[in-house]
């Protein structure tokens, strides 16, 4: 989740912008998983599907292993990194 700048070689630490997909950088590192648990957990409820929301919820777990993974190295790799941040959950996970 890290951008690398046009000629830049160097890893930044990625923060929100003016697009509002972005804002969920203020409170979780791993933003593309929270999004994704999101959609599954809204799809298992529109259809009412109980294999659905098994499936949310193996995807959830695995993805929550991830995002703790790669929360725990970008708080060893950068010093400065933002305290506030949680893995996938804000506040929580």
């Amino acid at each position: 989740m890290f951008v690398f700048f046009q000629g830049s070689k160097t890893r930044k630490i990625p923060f929100p912008t003016r697009n509002p997909f972005t804002w969920l950088f203020l409170l979780v590192s791993c933003p593309n998983y929270t999004y994704e648990v999101g959609s599954w957990i809204g799809f298992a409820i529109m259809t009412q599907c109980l294999p659905v929301a098994l499936f949310s919820l193996v995807g959830f777990i695995q993805m929550t292993i991830w995002a703790k993974g790669k929360h725990r190295s970008y708080l060893k790799e950068f010093k400065d990194y933002p305290p506030l941040r949680s893995p996938i959950v804000p506040f929580l996970l």
